[in-house]
């Protein structure tokens, strides 16, 4: 289609034309010159009093043996200008049909934009301000590299990546769940997370000194070096608790603040006796999300810097695939200088430099590239850039990736939502980003959103849900069932909240009866309980016979039987699916035991599939 026709002065890089039909800015034009077809792109359209439109072009090149050249020459003034026809486009951007589909041309909807797949193991950025659509993409191209089967690892500050198992129910075309493992340090609040535990055993001087957060005096240092050389001697394995044992028997006063240091990474929850193994996390077509929604920024640093070390040096033994990590809130984890320091930048400035030699992709994702490490930034090989308007945040954009002029900088400020610059093709291209097929995790949360939880008593269990999921690295889902508890001056008696039967009872003692058999379930010796209580044997004996009559202690030992009812009772709040209706009355409980005071507990169950295990039994059921 004819456009217009060039007037005024025209130069190897630009020129102006009257448009006698409709242009759009952005939109792609073409020109014969000297027997070639010359594509340009409207940077500007401009529109007189008298009705006539004129628009700016900038001049991109012809193709030449497979490479796209500026020309020498300029065009001829009245040349005549046309839209660009699709094959053009594609052949003089040096657009593929193949490789990870981002999108389509934003201009040119029936072109569409694919990156090379290996290019993600160079490294890419998706950069833009908040609200431009930077989560949004990031979903696709995680679901691109999924199903070209990449292993991907995601730390997700905000827990938005675990709707990646959810299909996508606006998208009419293409649906898609995607098989995710999520782990978390806090499974509390990100209850879907397996627990993420690091290994407690055998630390390191040079990985103590980088966890903690402050620099360690010589004295500190010196307790530290004496404390480790004790436990090392032993020739033993020892943990973080036996490390602290080691520092408190030190006689420097520089060990009390090393001591608060080293209860500080114990109270992250990151480290166990029983970690989790770091190899199951890498797995080709799978995401594996880190979720740190909520948890503290000292521990989401600590937890980025422990798998980005631990990890790449398993890469580098090749006891793992290659595999991609995407980080969030980048400028958190690894932050230009003048914006503070982390624990985490030097490993991950190591990763950005190195990484591509061993298979180790990194993808870089913020909202404030300014304040990313440069070092960092500047290694992306593909940039994906969404709005940005920041001054700061565009003259870092600009210095860290070629193809950033002043023209495609004015293009980037003014971009609608959902709309993208990519650069690591040959030309940067404006992208309107596909439709995902899974499920947006990004939306701003509402009150339509919020699960309300109930307040419940539950009997206390030897393993708790995240010490199994630990062990296992699978994920359980909690049931409570219901019980009544009866209780009257005589004995306590447990029933079933759903069936009305007694599930437990316990006679009550008191007197010398109950002081022995308190001391019998701390494991006091027969020695020790006649010592402290100044009984003889013959009354120990009686008192024993009538516990055993009683059914509290063993016919054979001196040790109690195990009782539901001598287990404490916490108050835990649970989301009401996964409760357990009560079918039987206060009443119709109160039958079995008169005159007694009823109250509700809670038993739990873990579940996985076809499997229940009971937490207080401790054993698959």
């Amino acid at each position: 289609m004819q456009l217009g026709t060039i007037e005024g002065e025209v130069t190897t890089s630009s020129f102006k034309f009257r448009a006698v039909e409709e242009v759009r800015k952005f939109d792609f034009i073409s020109v014969k010159s000297n027997e070639k077809w010359i594509l340009g792109q409207v940077d500007e359209v401009t529109k007189k009093p008298d009705g006539e439109t004129m628009a700016h072009a900038n001049i991109i090149g012809y193709r030449d043996k497979g490479l796209t050249k500026a020309p020498r020459r300029v065009i001829e003034p009245d040349s005549i200008v046309y839209k660009a026809d699709q094959e053009l486009i594609s052949d003089t951007l040096g657009l593929k049909d193949d490789g990870l589909r981002i999108g389509s041309l934003e201009t040119n909807p029936g072109i569409d934009i694919h990156v090379n797949a290996e290019d993600f193991y160079k490294h890419f950025a998706v950069l833009a301000q908040t609200g431009a659509g930077k989560s949004y993409l990031t979903g696709v191209l995680i679901e691109e590299m999924l199903e070209d089967d990449f292993p991907v690892l995601i730390l997700d500050p905000h827990g938005e990546y675990s709707s990646l198992r959810q299909e996508n129910p606006e998208n009419d075309e293409e649906q898609q769940a995607y098989n995710i493992k999520e782990f978390s340090p806090n499974t509390d609040i990100n209850s879907d997370a397996v627990p993420l535990r690091f290994s407690s055993k055998n630390f390191e001087k040079k990985e103590l000194t980088t966890l903690i957060p402050d620099s360690l005096t010589n004295s500190q240092m010196g307790v530290l070096y004496n404390a480790l050389k004790r436990l090392q001697e032993k020739d033993e394995d020892y943990n973080l608790n036996d490390l602290m044992d080691a520092v408190s028997n030190e006689d420097s006063t520089a060990k009390w603040n090393l001591l608060n240091y080293l209860e500080q990474l114990d109270d992250s929850g990151l480290f166990s006796d029983n970690p989790m193994d770091l190899e199951n996390l890498v797995e080709p077509g799978r995401a594996t999300i880190i979720n740190l929604r909520a948890v503290e920024p000292d521990t989401a640093e600590m937890t980025a810097y422990l798998l980005a070390k631990k990890l790449f040096d398993l890469r580098k033994k090749n006891q793992i695939p290659p595999f991609i990590t995407v980080i969030e809130e980048a400028h958190n984890f690894t932050p230009e200088k003048g914006f503070g320091q982390t624990i985490s930048n030097p490993i991950l400035r190591k990763i950005a430099s190195e990484g591509r030699k061993f298979g180790l992709g990194l993808g870089v994702i913020s909202q404030r590239p300014a304040r990313i490490d440069k070092n960092v930034l500047s290694q992306a090989n593909t940039q994906f850039i969404l709005r940005v308007t920041n001054p700061n945040d565009l003259k870092a954009i600009s210095k860290s990736f070629e193809g950033i002029t002043s023209e495609v900088e004015d293009m980037i400020k003014s971009l609608p939502p959902g709309v993208a610059f990519v650069l690591g093709n040959e030309y940067p291209v404006m992208t309107d980003v596909r439709t995902r097929k899974s499920k947006h995790g990004g939306e701003t949360q509402t009150s339509d959103s919020y699960v309300e939880k109930e307040s419940v008593d539950v009997f206390e269990t030897k393993k708790s849900r995240g010490e199994l999921e630990s062990e296992t690295g699978e994920k359980y889902s909690p049931a409570y069932y219901p019980l009544y508890l009866l209780e009257n001056d005589e004995k306590k008696v447990l029933v079933d909240g759903v069936k009305n039967n007694v599930k437990a009872e316990r006679p009550k003692v008191s007197g010398t009866e109950r002081e022995v058999y308190s001391m019998l379930k701390e494991g006091r010796e027969k020695s020790g309980i006649l010592e402290e209580l100044d009984i003889d044997l013959s009354k120990f004996t009686a008192v024993i016979d009538t516990l055993r009559d009683k059914g509290l202690v063993q016919e054979d030992s001196n040790e109690v039987t195990e009782s539901v009812l001598d287990l404490e009772v916490d108050e835990q709040s649970v989301e009401a699916e996964e409760l357990i209706d009560y079918e039987v009355s206060e009443e119709e409980a109160r039958s079995h035991l008169q005159g007694s005071e009823v109250s509700r507990v809670r038993y739990p169950y873990f579940s996985k599939g076809e499997t229940v295990y009971d937490p207080i039994l401790g054993k698959e059921i």
